[in-house]
């Protein structure tokens, strides 16, 4: 018997593979061995399946931050976890692909919480256990560090995607660089 859960590793594994123009619920069907009305008993339409490949997206974008926060220090933990970040983008392109080219974060202001769950606020954690204060500040830091990999993540995906230069190594730079500024910046 096909479970929901079936049909959405099947759905993140075609995506993965082939990207979100590849996708259809008759390949998803198919796939798992089913007629495509069938999927319609677990999720009443296709952006419902495409929702949940998303938060399966997600969580496998945290377990890779999870696993790449290493370090005995609040710094080395933060630089790890956004090597991690460029490292999911370039191993998973189609997922980093569907998750930050086709969600849009549902935070509406610094009022509101980012998702307990989301990457946004695994590196918030980081950059609150880095700078050692709970304030807007920890969030202008991780936006700047959330843009500085973001980006190149996807200048790598996309402008870059066949340049030769050691992005990832210049990125790591670039973060030792605005996280520096930032530390004499708490400190004075």
């Amino acid at each position: 018997m096909t479970t929901p859960n079936d049909l959405v590793q099947a759905c993140t594994q075609m995506i993965a593979k082939d990207g979100i123009a590849a996708f259809s619920l008759r390949k998803v069907a198919d796939r798992v061995g089913i007629k495509a009305p069938s999927i319609y008993e677990h999720f009443d339409n296709k952006d419902s399946l495409l929702a949940e490949a998303r938060r399966s997206a997600v969580a496998a974008l945290n377990r890779s931050l999870a696993t790449h926060c290493q370090g005995n220090s609040p710094r080395q933990r933060l630089v790890t976890m956004a090597m991690g970040y460029l490292q999911f983008a370039q191993t998973q392109p189609y997922l980093f692909a569907l998750l930050f080219m086709e969600l849009p974060s549902k935070r509406r202001s610094l009022e509101e919480s980012p998702a307990q769950n989301s990457p946004y606020a695994f590196l918030l954690a980081r950059v609150h256990d880095f700078l050692g204060d709970e304030g807007h500040q920890g969030e202008a830091l991780s936006f700047g560090i959330w843009s500085l990999v973001h980006g190149a993540a996807l200048l790598r995906h996309t402008h870059l995607k066949d340049f030769s230069a050691p992005i990832v190594e210049q990125t790591r730079n670039n973060l030792d660089a605005l996280l520096d500024g930032w530390k004499f910046r708490t400190a004075a």
